[in-house]
């Protein structure tokens, strides 16, 4: 029978008795009896008492071996007709040490290693995602290998962290030098949303406290950290653009040791004759493959225009003037990035504002090669949001390679990469030096006010994501969800976040506050300076040395000045402990977070669908006691292109073929056909291309637990959700008894039942 009828006809399990209706099996690691019943096998495991002092195994590291540690092999009860899923246990005060655990069905590996929609069994980070109580991991199990069968064998393998960006197997995958997260238990059933027996042990939520230290004397040690790393940039022969950058935005600092110094304004010239003698013998080297080309270098330029204006006009080695040669650089540079423009909005917002610093130096030095100041801000635009991307131009004009009504964000300020995205999807620091950009330094009247209002947009979406939590050393901090992230590996949990990116190195969590002193982004600043984690994000930055950290730690001390001046607010974020209920969805992106009480619903119901209609969701439900984690079988409506995608023979890399670095591992997953969905007329596209339109779907409706959610995408067209009968069902957040038995879901709309059983 095929799959997707089956998920159709699959009957609703009751939220209140899953563990007697949908339970299929249990295994106890550890337990030795538990163990024998299930045929266990092990190689290079421990037996421990760990949390709660219940038994678990760890999969240690074993010597001498490039890409396995320790694995164990069990065989489970399953439905022989319906869809099962595995779900393991984990304790949430372990960490993982970055280690990666994969299942495997009858020797076949479910999911892929990096940024798959089948997704490991555990990509951990260094942290302790949920202290004192336990996690589950659920994913599905492919309906082909279990139809027909009662049983099924299953095995956990672990494996070093991987460097997602490395290029060879020895930058890739790292060596497993620690144990992986401790297995606690692993159960086979058939409804989605695991319910745990009321008898299992779960744990308590940590009392958490406000972080008593450090304080505001981190400030006087950033300007320490600051101008030491000041003076080692002036120490420098050859400061590179990034660098000048950075000195030129300290120039105008008055606590900085280069404060209105002119020998910065000097290196800056003197490194431009540099970088167009490169130029000259080589042009690829200032833009080839390049997001940046000149951008930073005529950033700094933008800051000393009266002493560019007094050397512009002397002539070089060759006989000619800065003023030609520079204009040449800059010029062939401009053209570089309108011609190579990118799609992902994180890198489209570099490119886009390197590509308008570049030509408004030119505009200065030669505006005749200039372009218009209004097409480079639609450029911004563009990138922004706030007009439709329209992609590299040619000779034809724009590519339009998604068409001409392709807008980088939603309306409701999701970026859109292709679904939603947690770390990558936190563009506010990029967004604010767009921001920045289009205005003169320290006049905030002179920015444009269509890009402060898109940026307001997105960190008021943005707070949605931002749940309660506690840090390392079990204070009170609100923390970013990544587990429902497209582009997110190993972020659970996520960084301590409430305005923007604290401890990226890229932004501060001040910039939006302070740069626009919108009383929502100051009510956030707020908050964290309340919950006292702005002191300890920012000594956490010191630690690194990078660039990027030295201009954001740059300017804090300014901001944090601004902001304490401020009156105080009482805004929150949303998802903040005694908030009131709250439910965001975004359509174009997929994305739903709610809040429940003290219950938070995370979910992507767009998810990892780079190719093809693939009936899957990302489920984070967090409640005081415990903590899901689940990919999972979903209801979707779409309009069929009449093509489909067969998964090709993949363990690695879901979106690409590039790092085959297990060939002896085989997917189980190879072969499986997946309907696309209708491109848009006009779109250049062809089976097996990743893009935007391919694996998005019209109507999304999934049943997770107590919660049924419906959502419609499209501009025009009604869909109906089928309401399951029950004791009670009632709006979220409304909370309005529901007696119809289904209802019309509007275009563009979403809608949340609580189905009490």
């Amino acid at each position: 029978m095929d799959r997707f009828l089956i998920l159709c006809l699959m009957s609703v399990v009751s939220f209140s008795a899953y563990s007697q209706v949908g339970l299929l099996d249990e295994i106890i690691f550890g337990n030795i009896q538990s163990e024998k019943k299930h045929n266990f096998a092990t190689n290079a495991t421990e037996v421990i008492k760990g949390g709660l002092n219940e038994s678990a195994r760890l999969l240690l590291p074993v010597k001498g071996e490039r890409v396995e540690g320790g694995n164990i092999t069990f065989k489970m009860k399953v439905d022989s007709e319906k869809q099962n899923y595995f779900t393991a246990r984990f304790w949430g005060s372990d960490s993982g040490n970055s280690n990666i655990l994969i299942l495997f069905c009858e020797g076949k590996q479910i999911g892929y290693r990096h940024l798959g929609d089948y997704d490991m069994l555990d990509i951990a980070n260094d942290e302790a995602p949920f202290p004192g109580r336990f996690t589950y991991t659920t994913l599905p199990l492919p309906l082909q290998m279990t139809q027909g069968k009662k049983e099924i064998e299953l095995s956990i393998r672990s494996t070093g962290r991987i460097a997602r960006y490395g290029n060879t197997f020895d930058q890739y995958q790292k060596v497993m030098t620690e144990p992986a997260k401790a297995l606690y238990k692993g159960y086979t059933h058939t409804g989605k949303c695991f319910i745990p027996a009321r008898r299992e042990k779960q744990g308590v939520m940590p009392s958490s406290a406000v972080r008593i230290a450090p304080g505001i004397e981190v400030m006087e040690l950033v300007k320490v950290h600051v101008n030491r790393e000041l003076k080692k940039l002036m120490a420098k022969k050859q400061p590179d653009q990034e660098e000048l950058w950075v000195l030129s935005y300290a120039y105008n600092e008055p606590w900085t040791i280069v404060y209105h110094d002119r020998e910065v304004a000097e290196k800056t010239i003197e490194a431009t004759d540099w970088y167009y003698v490169r130029y000259s013998q080589n042009p690829k080297s200032v833009y080839n493959d390049s997001w940046l080309t000149v951008g930073p270098l005529c950033l700094a330029l933008n800051s000393f225009i009266p002493e560019v204006r007094e050397v512009l006009d002397e002539k070089m080695e060759n006989g000619r003037t800065r003023r030609d040669n520079w204009t040449q650089m800059c010029a062939e540079c401009l053209n570089y990035a309108k011609t190579h423009r990118r799609q992902y909005t994180n890198q489209s917002l570099i490119v886009d504002l390197n590509l308008y610093c570049v030509n408004r130096f030119l505009s200065v030095i030669a505006p005749e090669k200039a372009l218009p100041a209004y097409q480079t801000l639609k450029y911004l635009y563009e990138s922004m949001g706030i007009v439709p991307w329209l992609g590299s131009e040619t000779s034809e004009g724009p590519s339009e390679p998604l068409g001409d009504n392709y807008f980088q964000l939603s309306a409701k300020g999701l970026s859109k990469e292709l679904g939603f995205v947690g770390g990558y999807g936190e563009i506010l620091h990029w967004m604010l030096r767009v921001y920045e950009a289009t205005g003169v330094c320290g006049e905030t009247d002179s920015r444009d006010p269509l890009i402060r209002a898109q940026l307001l947009k997105v960190l008021k979406a943005r707070s949605y994501f931002r749940y309660p939590s506690v840090d390392e050393d079990g204070n009170k901090a609100m923390v970013a969800e990544a587990v429902i992230g497209w582009r997110d590996h190993g972020k659970y949990p996520g960084t301590i976040l409430y305005g923007e990116k604290g401890l990226d190195k890229e932004g501060d969590p001040l910039m939006t506050a302070a740069s626009t002193l919108d009383p929502i982004a100051v009510a956030y600043a707020q908050q964290m300076l309340d919950d006292n984690q702005f002191f300890h994000v920012v000594r956490e930055k010191m630690k690194d040395s990078s660039l990027n950290s030295t201009y954001t730690l740059l300017r804090l001390p300014g901001e944090y000045e601004l902001i304490a001046k401020q009156p105080r607010r009482e805004d929150k974020l949303p998802m903040s402990s005694g908030m009131p209920d709250a439910l965001f969805a975004d359509e174009e992106v997929g994305a739903i977070a709610l809040k429940n009480g003290e219950e938070i619903l995370y979910a992507s119901l767009y998810w990892r669908a780079n190719y093809a209609i693939n009936y899957l969701a990302r489920v984070h439900y967090i409640t005081p006691e415990i903590d899901r984690i689940a990919t999972i079988y979903e209801d979707i409506k779409f309009t069929p292109s009449g093509y489909t995608y067969k998964r090709p023979e993949r363990t690695n890399l879901f979106f690409s073929d590039a790092r085959h670095f297990y060939p002896e591992v085989k997917s189980a997953h190879t072969g499986e056909e997946l309907p696309i969905a209708k491109i848009p007329e006009g779109i250049r596209y062809e089976p097996g291309w990743e893009n935007v339109y391919a694996g998005r779907g019209e109507f999304y409706s999934l049943r997770y637990g107590k919660y049924l959610i419906g959502m419609n995408c499209t501009q025009n067209k009604d869909f109906v959700l089928n309401i399951p009968t029950a004791k009670k069902v009632v709006s979220f957040p409304a909370k309005e008894i529901v007696k119809e038995s289904s209802v019309i879901v509007k275009p563009m709309s979403t809608v949340v039942f609580i189905i009490v059983e």
